[in-house]
């Protein structure tokens, strides 16, 4: 009787194995063994190619889709770069020199207005803020502050009445704040010399947000005593920025004018406008420098404050 078809393929394949093959001529059906041998490892063949296929299918999708990602990564990083790079370069002499140079006559024509942050005269008695044996102004503030970048403008046209700057620089405000990208002063590099004041200035942060100097002890027992109510607006400003010190004498907790004047306006259109009394942006940065000349006014020579 013929064995069936399954049973003599595996008894070929256990004899094989168990006994090898013989060097002899093999008996029975011999020829139709091997040809289904034949078919058997085709098909084996087949499957283990199938089987490569879909394993580089698989890995071909799993690339595809790191390429996706990566490249989904990219444009992520590359669309917003504000919030990732910095800028800040140095002053152009152009507007450095119009910033520096605002006549006195220029500032006395231009009426302050009603400031949206006034200058506060300090309640409490003791001896003016000094270092080296002159009265201090110091300031706190950061690049990335649109109402740090407002008031820039201002202490800078006010301080170059006292003394000479050197190294401006200019930035802008944060692109994802309010009021983004207003163009600014740099106070990060910035030197000041005067034969009447000591300038002191802290940026916190660069124009990214990011850490950039750190606020000094000085800093920060001012920040403490006077960047809270009644010279800040409300609590929850407490301790925000901008900064300023007047020698212990005035304090602003604030901007004085609003950054939405100087919007879409670059540094040099906003220099060039200083000297025309007549320009919004002089109202407002002449304005508040005046404000400013006159509390160091009456700290230096005892003048009237400003009103």
């Amino acid at each position: 009787m013929q064995p069936e078809e399954g049973k003599i393929e595996v008894a070929n394949t256990r004899h094989d194995r168990a006994g090898g093959n013989s060097a002899g001529p093999r008996r029975g059906p011999q020829p139709k063994m091997r040809a289904r041998e034949r078919t058997a490892a085709e098909r084996a063949a087949r499957k283990r190619a199938e089987a490569r296929r879909r394993i580089l299918v698989a890995i071909a999708s799993v690339t595809a889709v790191l390429a996706v990602v990566v490249a989904l990564v990219a444009v992520k990083l590359t669309s917003n770069p504000a919030r990732l790079v910095a800028s800040e370069s140095q002053a152009p002499s152009v507007v450095v020199r119009q910033v520096t140079t605002v006549p006195a006559a220029v500032l006395a024509r231009v009426s302050p207005g009603q400031a949206v942050t006034p200058l506060q005269t300090v309640k409490t008695s003791g001896p003016p803020l000094t270092i080296g044996g002159k009265p201090a102004i110091v300031f706190v503030s950061e690049e990335s502050c649109p109402f740090c970048a407002a008031e820039r403008w201002s202490l800078t046209a006010a301080l170059s009445h006292f003394g000479t700057w050197s190294h401006l620089g200019t930035t802008t405000s944060s692109a994802t704040d309010v009021y983004p990208d207003t163009a600014t002063l740099s106070f990060r590099t910035a030197h000041y010399q005067s034969t009447e004041l000591t300038l002191r200035t802290t940026e916190l942060t660069d124009n990214a947000g990011r850490p950039l100097q750190a606020q000094t002890p000085l800093d920060t027992s001012l920040i403490d005593a006077f960047d809270v109510p009644p010279y800040a607006n409300s609590a929850d400003q407490s301790g925000a920025v901008p900064f300023l010190d007047i020698a212990n004498r005035y304090i602003l907790a604030g901007a004085q004018y609003s950054p939405q004047v100087l919007a879409g306006l670059s540094a040099a259109q906003i220099a060039s406008q200083l000297s025309n009394p007549s320009s919004p942006v002089a109202r407002a940065i002449d304005g508040a420098a005046q404000v400013i000349i006159a509390g160091i006014n009456q700290v230096l020579h005892g003048q009237a404050g400003p009103q």
